[in-house]
């Protein structure tokens, strides 16, 4: 069973992963295929990031975890 979390503005979050990219990364939020905003243009990919939304955020919203400047990427 998954459950989903409904963030909230303004209060940090850390974003969890694990990947197998050899370089930063791009962390990005999505609705749906739509860009909402960039979270990070570029960042280690040390599988952490601390986060605080300045938007109000929707249930659906997902985070992408993308290697910079290339078609592969993990959802979260």
């Amino acid at each position: 069973m998954t459950t989903a979390v409904v963030l909230e503005k303004d209060r940090p979050y850390l974003i969890l992963w694990r990947d197998n990219f050899d370089g930063d990364v791009a962390i990005k939020l999505y609705d749906g295929e739509k860009l909402v905003q960039n979270i990070s243009d570029s960042t280690a990919s040390d599988g952490i990031f601390e986060w605080t939304p300045y938007i109000p955020l929707k249930k659906g919203y997902s985070v992408r975890i993308s290697q910079k400047d290339r078609k592969i990427f993990g959802q979260l």
